[in-house]
């Protein structure tokens, strides 16, 4: 049976502060996933420095930097067409997602296994969608102890 995934509808960067509303520098940043659905799926531990461009596309920030980073590259080289976060690797609390890129004059789409935080990042510069496997949504709840009511 193929999996079935739920669509992001809102990405948001979430930061631990300090009791004086200043990020805690000894915290990772946590990516929030809002889904069509009403649910959300949460990332943790999260790189600061995605964490920052992520903010940056979301917030609307231009860069004063004219180099390229390399979620903007491949945007330049080929068609982002989405990214699925669709795995928890076995043994590890750690997640997988995979990016369908169709390069600049090829017919054929190709797959790429990559952390999610980045392929979110990707995704998000190259205006692509991103889903989230509806097992990874239902073990996460699970996991906090929701029924996942919505």
């Amino acid at each position: 049976m193929a999996e079935s995934f739920i669509k992001v509808i809102d990405v948001q960067v979430l930061t631990l502060g300090t009791r004086d509303g200043t990020p805690d520098p000894n915290s990772r940043p946590i990516i929030r996933f809002e889904l069509e659905d009403g649910r959300e799926f949460i990332m943790v531990s999260i790189p600061t420095d995605i964490a920052l461009n992520l903010s940056m596309i979301i917030n609307d920030i231009e860069s004063n930097d004219s180099r390229l980073y390399i979620h903007q590259l491949i945007g330049e080289l080929a068609l982002v067409e989405k990214v699925e976060i669709d795995l928890m690797i076995p043994q590890s609390d750690v997640y997988q997602a995979t990016i369908y890129l169709k390069p600049e004059g090829f017919e054929k789409t190709l797959q790429f296994q990559m952390v999610p935080s980045n392929a979110t990042l990707i995704a998000l510069s190259n205006s692509a969608p991103i889903y989230v496997a509806e097992t990874l949504v239902k073990q996460a709840e699970e996991a906090l102890g929701r029924s996942g009511n919505r």
